[in-house]
């Protein structure tokens, strides 16, 4: 990925997280329902991050690593990172939550 694609990615990863709000959302990835391997969670917040490597950190060119969508579970915490972004579906109203169940 070069310079201008990175930062069209970062745009747009960073006009999408301003429309979508603080509000978490539910995920497909390959055609599933992402889910929380920790607490099975399903309301994740979505951000972007790079996927550095040691050959471009040594030279200094981190930004033409390529990027990675992540998820951060609304429940724990817990961030997943996916290489494809992930499928925003509309989420069922969740009762209200009682930790203490799984």
């Amino acid at each position: 990925m070069g310079l201008w694609e990175g930062l069209k990615r970062g745009t747009k990863a960073f006009v999408e997280s301003l429309a979508s709000g603080p509000e978490p959302q539910s995920y497909l990835a390959g055609g599933l329902k992402v889910a929380c391997p920790h607490c099975r969670g399903e309301l994740f917040h979505q951000g972007y991050a790079l996927r550095n490597t040691r050959g471009k950190t040594l030279a200094g060119l981190d930004w033409a690593d390529g990027g990675a969508t992540t998820l951060a579970c609304d429940r724990c915490g817990l961030i997943q990172w996916f290489g494809r972004e992930p499928q925003r579906v509309e989420a069922k109203p969740e009762r209200d939550r009682d930790w203490s169940e799984p």
